[in-house]
């Protein structure tokens, strides 16, 4: 009971005030902005998420990184984010099967919704804002989001959604190549561990850290109030069955098993804690953005970011009492 009562008051409260502020304000924009609002409720988050993706979390990223205990068995984020996203991808091939009935744009979708989540947005600030984690372990988060996500996502997932098409032969493959290239610059993650990592060695003033973070708590905040504005913006239609059944995968079975095969492996602690709770974030918006740049099934991309976000609130405690009460 003092767990789920530290989990409300640490994670719950700033979680749900920041996401809710950001749902009201889109709401207040498009309601009483006129047309101006209108359009600015859409451009306001984009242009938001450019500048978290580019700037705002790489700084927090190096921030945190640059205080965390990576320990020596830090190399298990890497393996434990590729076993999630070949776990995600094989419930998948189980489920859709060889269902004629499912178009190929939307069996691509599920595959990406199985095991595309939102280690960064979502992730990082429960990690950070957990009282059994904290910015040490913040290292082990980042390791997963960049092979899970970054790569795992931007990288795999451009594949998964081109992967087969024989038109314009290698201009086809070209043009894909060159949208990962240009989506993986946008967001910078590997480099800025890469530079959180050589900050170790080096002391700062304490103004600078103070300055480094602010600037990194409040991209935290300000990530959370973008996903708050995105997700008011978000309105699926039609049947939830299918895409039910990505997220199921994805925020239950996978980190079932991780967390299974982690235990079984020798893991405890909060390493098994961060790496399970990284594996069962909500879907992310990086399979909207593939969507809509791959042309893919946007409507069930955005089923999925619905119902996983929901699902979130319950299985975020249940992760964290099960997991350290072992």
């Amino acid at each position: 009971m003092a767990d789920l009562s530290a989990i409300v008051t640490s994670v719950y409260v700033p979680i749900v005030a920041a996401v809710g502020s950001g749902m009201l304000i889109s709401k207040l924009l498009v309601s009483y902005g006129g047309a101006w609002g209108e359009s600015n409720s859409r451009r306001i988050p984009a242009v938001l998420a450019q500048f978290l993706l580019r700037i705002g979390i790489p700084i927090g990223i190096a921030n945190f990184v640059r205080s965390a205990e990576l320990s020596a068995s830090a190399w298990i984020a890497p393996i434990t984010a590729s076993l999630a996203i070949a776990l995600g991808l094989l419930f998948t091939s189980y489920i859709l099967g060889a269902k004629s009935s499912i178009l190929t744009r939307t069996r691509r979708s599920f595959q990406l919704s199985s095991y595309v989540g939102n280690t960064s947005f979502i992730g990082f600030p429960v990690v950070l804002l957990l009282p059994q984690l904290g910015p040490s372990y913040f290292g082990i988060a980042v390791l997963y989001d960049i092979c899970g996500t970054v790569l795992g996502g931007y990288g795999l997932g451009t594949w998964i959604a081109t992967r087969g098409e024989k038109k314009d032969g290698n201009n086809s493959l070209r043009s894909a190549l060159v949208k990962t290239g240009q989506l993986l610059y946008k967001n910078p993650s590997l480099i800025a561990f890469g530079v959180g990592i050589l900050l170790k060695s080096v002391e700062l003033p304490d103004a600078i850290s103070s300055i480094l973070n602010i600037i990194a708590w409040g991209s935290i905040m300000l990530a959370l109030l973008t996903m708050g504005m995105r997700i008011e913006q978000l309105s699926g239609s039609g049947s939830f069955q299918l895409p039910l059944k990505a997220v199921l995968i994805k925020m239950i079975a996978v980190p079932v098993l991780i967390g299974a095969l982690l235990t079984a492996s020798g893991f405890a602690g909060p390493e098994r804690l961060v790496l399970v709770l990284q594996a069962g974030m909500p879907c992310a918006f990086a399979t909207l953005v593939l969507a809509e740049n791959f042309n893919l099934d946007r409507e069930f991309t955005v089923q999925s970011l619905i119902i996983s976000n929901l699902v979130l609130l319950f299985t975020l405690p249940i992760w964290v009492i099960a997991l350290t009460s072992w």
